[in-house]
């Protein structure tokens, strides 16, 4: 798909705005790893899921929470807060509803939560509090877990099927 990109956006076809539409799914992860009963790394991955078979129950979810900051957000730090805030509400989703697995060798564990979201994301932030000692925010994200890898090979059968129909009918287009 990048190459269909690019040659878009050179020949201009349907321009760059046309050609990135279709990337709306992206697969999310969550990483934490512990050792000796100390959380020792925290990472959050994102990328492009354009063709992920492993996901087919979306739903629309909502999230809540607080994000502390010390006083209220400067301009500047507007932009570090909309991004901790979008961190933290697919954080606390995935830790809630994302296919959960953990790994473990001698002494350090590897917790992982993964799933797929359908951007754009309603995110909103809410005034300050300074009795919560933050701002609050509300996401609504439409959602789906990754299933089990015991269904994997019948998702991703159903999948070729569904491209193969797809492509197909756009022969007739």
């Amino acid at each position: 798909m990048p190459v269909v990109m690019f040659l878009y956006m050179i020949l201009g076809i349907h321009g760059w705005t046309k050609a990135s539409e279709g990337i709306d799914h992206y697969y999310v992860r969550y990483d934490f790893k512990s050792s000796r009963n100390q959380i020792t790394d925290a990472r959050l991955t994102m990328v492009p899921a354009e063709n992920e078979f492993r996901a087919e129950n979306f739903s629309l979810s909502q999230v809540s929470g607080v994000i502390s900051s010390p006083g209220q957000e400067s301009k500047q730090s507007k932009q570090s807060m909309e991004k901790r805030v979008k961190e933290s509400a697919l954080k606390n989703l995935l830790e809630n509803k994302g296919l959960k697995s953990v790994k473990t060798q001698n002494n350090d564990t590897i917790v992982s939560y993964e799933g797929v979201v359908i951007t754009p994301m309603d995110i909103s932030i809410l005034a300050y509090d300074a009795g919560r000692g933050g701002y609050g925010y509300r996401a609504r994200i439409q959602f789906s877990p990754i299933a089990f890898p015991d269904q994997w090979e019948d998702l991703k059968f159903k999948h070729r099927i569904k491209e193969f129909f797809h492509n197909f009918f756009m022969l007739f287009k």
